[in-house]
């Protein structure tokens, strides 16, 4: 995915920027970007995640609601037209201060606007990192947990991401040094 700005139109619309692309709307037809949106959502920011289904999810529809959440989200945190991107190639956000009338005052001011980052790593996180800390090869691990190469190479990059940390060595030195498995 390229690298992505976001606008809020007057009308309160979401606009997206795609670096060397035309500026367009965002629709519910966009499902691909949309569900990979929510996966970052729901993953780092389960809080927000868990208000906005709250919010939305008596919508039979679930490609619409799933546009509507990622929709609210944009507007809440990265809407500002400033030329500058707003969610990398990485999947990471860039959070703006979004001028709102309700902040301060609305009940999902610092949950949805302004969302805590979630650094705690899963129960499946945890198997997976504990078992590559042993020594055991990413192959090895996906077929001691029966779960694919991908998903265990998704954990590790969560993990990394959650973490704050850019490489496994770094990750073995962070784990002796907070004793995290023994």
């Amino acid at each position: 995915m390229k690298a992505i700005e976001f606008y809020t139109t007057p009308s309160g619309e979401v606009t997206i920027k795609q670096i060397g692309e035309a500026e367009r709307q965002l629709t519910e037809n966009d499902t691909e970007f949309i569900q990979a949106f929510i996966d970052v959502i729901s993953e780092f920011y389960p809080c927000a995640y868990k208000a906005l289904v709250e919010t939305y999810g008596s919508n039979d529809n679930k490609c619409y609601r799933n546009f509507l959440i990622v929709r609210r989200f944009i507007k809440c945190n990265l809407g500002v037209y400033d030329n500058s991107i707003d969610l990398d190639e990485h999947l990471n956000f860039k959070f703006e201060f979004v001028g709102c009338p309700l902040r301060g005052e609305c009940k999902y001011d610092k949950i949805i606007c302004s969302p805590q980052f979630n650094s705690k790593l899963s129960d499946r996180q945890l198997e997976v990192m504990r078992l590559l800390y042993d020594g055991l090869s990413d192959s090895q691990v996906a077929d001691k947990l029966f779960i694919s190469l991908n998903t265990v190479n998704n954990h590790r990059k969560n993990s990394s991401k959650k973490l704050g940390i850019h490489s496994f060595n770094e990750f073995m030195r962070m784990a002796i040094k907070n004793n995290i498995f023994n």
